[in-house]
């Protein structure tokens, strides 16, 4: 009798143990198909196709729990700032030691003009030029410094021609500024009204506007385009189809485009300068003055940020709009994997992309902004805008 009773034991134990290491494989395959699902819906390979807002929208949700009353957003808002963030290609978190970037972002924001009088005052002990040359401030035959290389170039009696007589930064100060950055967290805001309502906004490198206005917005007073941008999607606008698809691109925007001339990019930039002025009349292309951009990283620098390579074009205008805006406001400076609710983001609100080469310190730029975020200079804003109207 105890015989078979020992066995009925033996045999229940073997089935329970059996059932648990089954479960426990299946968890573990769902979780790993999990990780592999997110990984490949947000580092697939960049596309030339215009990619569909729509689709951009539920490759962003597609991983969103449902729906949760405010107050469990509030306490999943928590838990994610508590166990902290991971930046986007694996960059370096050794400066979020030193930073808690969670009771920063969920206390109320309050503007301090006192606070931001005294980082202007001490912007311009360094900074003592203008964002864009004009026909105020350099002349012809005055020699141009080309950032990087040290190469020296004349100011000619024709490209002196091109210049405004003005800088749009002497026309302030503005009340209120947006800067829109191109981060994912800006897919599914609806921030577009709120960024438009700014006296002034400033675009970071030319991002897509149709088709994206009710997150991004789509007013324009400043974008800024980088020479990498012409060069990878618009193959350096050397042919006729390549110039006609750049002229419709930067038919999206009006005011002004600013273009980094004074660097190895020199020949195209006057290429595109010509094709535009040519071709657009609601738009006007600007130079770059590269000792501004030289004396606003000096800045930081001696200020005790990190500089990989150099600035962002991101954190450069920032720090130029807070001399002539009075308000700073920043949309789509995000340089996480996963929003405030622990959803995942895309490293572009308008695309698919995987950030392949890590060219600027996004961490300790972040952590800095965050930091003028706390002391009321600058306001980020890292929410949907729908929840606070």
């Amino acid at each position: 009798m105890m015989s078979v009773q020992l066995l009925w034991l033996t045999l229940g134990l073997s089935m329970t143990l059996t059932t648990y290491l089954w479960l426990k494989t299946c968890t573990l395959n769902l979780n790993n198909k999990n990780v592999k699902d997110m990984q490949q819906a947000f580092y697939s390979p960049l596309s030339s196709k215009k990619p569909d807002n729509d689709q951009m929208q539920q490759g962003f949700y597609s991983h969103v729990s449902s729906k949760k009353t405010d107050n469990d957003q509030i306490t999943v808002r928590r838990d994610t700032f508590k166990s902290g963030f991971k930046y986007l290609a694996n960059m370096s978190t050794h400066s979020e030691s030193t930073l808690d970037i969670s009771t920063i972002l969920l206390a109320p924001w309050k503007k301090n003009m006192s606070n931001l009088k005294e980082l202007r005052s001490n912007i311009k002990k360094t900074v003592h030029t203008d964002l864009i040359l004009t026909q105020k401030n350099v002349n012809i035959s005055q020699p141009v410094t080309f950032l990087g290389s040290g190469r020296t170039i004349n100011i000619s009696e024709e490209f002196y021609g091109l210049l405004p007589k003005d800088s749009p930064e002497h026309k302030g100060p503005y009340k209120r500024c947006s800067i829109v950055g191109n981060g994912g967290i800006l897919n599914g805001s609806k921030c577009g009204k709120e960024i438009d309502k700014a006296d002034f906004v400033i675009r970071c490198n030319a991002p897509p506007l149709n088709g994206f206005t009710e997150d991004a917005g789509s007013k324009t007073n400043l974008t800024t385009v980088n020479p990498s941008l012409v060069r990878l999607r618009f193959g350096s606008a050397r042919t006729r189809k390549e110039r006609t698809r750049f002229t419709y691109k930067m038919d999206e925007y009006r005011n002004y485009i600013w273009f980094p001339t004074f660097t190895s990019s020199y020949k195209m930039s006057l290429r595109v300068n010509s094709l535009l002025n040519k071709h657009l009349k609601k738009v006007t292309f600007v130079h770059g003055d590269p000792r501004h951009f030289t004396e606003s990283q000096d800045f930081w620098v001696n200020s005790g940020v990190t500089v990989l390579n150099r600035i962002s074009s991101g954190f450069y205008i920032t720090t130029t709009a807070l001399l002539f805006c009075d308000e700073v406001h920043l949309y789509g400076f995000w340089p996480f994997s996963t929003d405030i609710y622990n959803r995942p983001t895309s490293y572009h609100y308008f695309e698919q992309r995987n950030l392949s080469r890590l060219f600027h310190a996004f961490n300790q730029e972040f952590n800095e902004l965050a930091r003028l975020h706390s002391e009321g200079i600058l306001q980020l804003h890292v929410d949907d805008c729908y929840k606070h109207p």
